[in-house]
């Protein structure tokens, strides 16, 4: 895994951090070093991040030493390996302010998901017509994401059926399934890199303060195989 998974590029502060993660994202493509032009193309086409060549080149001649260049391009060293790690250990706590749900949907849970890679799997005890609400501000219609429950909470009866179906027909891939083998006490969210735990449900992060903590690769992996052995037995909304 390279230093720069689950980092989310809108949020890094400068040009040269954008570089060093665009080196540690294309080393993943089988190739050593990159030119400029490389870099520019990938921030733009990849991520939407607007930039020019003089930017990108006038940022990698800051620390040399982080970024090694040679005539075949640049190679991202292990000082710049560090700076990425240390933003990683930094966006390991996301703090969600009372009384700010918009500001928690669009900005704060926007910038989490956006850095999600494969399946998106989470646990939330309830659902409603709030945490449609949700993933349809933030999650990409292409990701997979799979929701365990042990209650929907269907009110007026039937809309929130009909919602998830609007949803799964626009091009959202969005399963739910509910367990009802034992109660879900936690809250948390994991990708194919990271796992999430949270002190609220989705649907009413932001009406009161809360975080959403980063845990270590073995909560992960231990998760992984609770979460789906429970999916198989959970019925399918």
């Amino acid at each position: 895994m390279t230093a720069s998974n689950s980092i989310n590029p809108h949020l890094l502060s400068s040009n040269k951090l954008k570089a060093y993660w665009v080196l540690d994202q294309l080393e993943k493509e089988g190739n050593d070093r990159f030119s400029v032009g490389d870099i520019v193309r990938y921030l733009v086409e990849k991520t939407g991040i607007g930039t020019s060549p003089q930017a990108i080149r006038y940022a990698l001649q800051i620390e040399r030493s982080a970024a090694n260049k040679n005539v075949q391009g640049y190679k991202l060293m292990q000082k710049g390996r560090d700076q990425l790690q240390a933003i990683k250990q930094q966006e390991a706590v996301v703090f969600i302010e009372s009384g700010k749900p918009f500001t928690a949907k669009h900005v704060e849970l926007k910038s989490l998901f956006s850095s999600f890679t494969g399946t998106v799997c989470i646990t939330d005890p309830y659902l409603d017509l709030n945490t449609l609400d949700v993933l349809f501000k933030v999650m990409d219609k292409n990701t997979e994401t799979k929701i365990l429950t042990n209650k929907v909470i269907d009110r007026p009866k039937g809309v929130f059926v009909r919602q998830l179906a609007e949803l799964r027909q626009e091009g959202y891939r969005i399963e739910v399934g509910v367990y009802l083998n034992s109660t879900l006490h936690d809250r948390y969210i994991m990708d194919d890199n990271s796992f999430w735990l949270s002190g609220n449900s989705l649907n009413h992060l932001g009406k009161r303060e809360s975080f959403i903590v980063k845990l270590d690769e073995d909560i992960r992996q231990s998760m992984i195989a609770t979460f789906h052995h429970r999916w198989k037995v959970a019925a399918q909304v």
